[in-house]
């Protein structure tokens, strides 16, 4: 579970952020609804799926980035 923890929360390791929460549902929820769509027999291209994957993560990856300066420091000190 540290490990979760870790990917999950900011640079001191005990603030939860959300951009990065966000991020992890976001991508379970899309990969469980590419599966479903597979399984419903709906078309599936990895160019399309990789478009999509792609821009979650760089929308994630900006957010991240936008919000760094407002992040607690590993000290504990802001």
């Amino acid at each position: 579970m540290k490990i979760i923890k870790d990917c999950l929360t900011g640079i001191d390791g005990q603030t939860f952020d959300a951009a990065r929460v966000y991020l992890a549902a976001g991508v379970i929820m899309f990969l469980l609804l590419a599966g479903y769509a597979v399984y419903k027999g709906q078309p599936w291209t990895p160019v399309e799926f990789g478009t999509g994957f792609g821009t979650l993560l760089a929308g994630a990856g900006a957010a991240i980035k936008l919000k760094e300066k407002t992040e607690p420091t590993a000290g504990g000190a802001s």
